[in-house]
């Protein structure tokens, strides 16, 4: 679904990064922590250009990403 969206709608169009944002989740799920840890990157660099840090989806990237870096007992990043 996620090249889907890549090809039809482009890298930053909202439903690619909701998109992209559940891929990383399912990634950290399966224990693939570094390569969820690019997604949410991509994610959340996007959402802060095209929304702002003050957005739920914005303000979402940035709990996932804390969530993340906790997984890989990386605390202080996490803050």
């Amino acid at each position: 679904a996620l090249e889907g969206y890549r090809e039809l709608l482009g890298n930053r169009h909202p439903d690619t990064l909701d998109s992209i944002n559940n891929m990383a989740i399912l990634l950290k799920d399966q224990g693939k922590l570094e390569e969820a840890e690019l997604l949410y990157k991509e994610a959340l660099e996007a959402r802060r250009e095209l929304l702002g840090n003050k957005h739920p989806g914005t303000l979402t990237s940035i709990n996932n990403m804390a969530e993340l870096l906790r997984a890989k007992g990386k605390l202080e990043e996490a803050e």
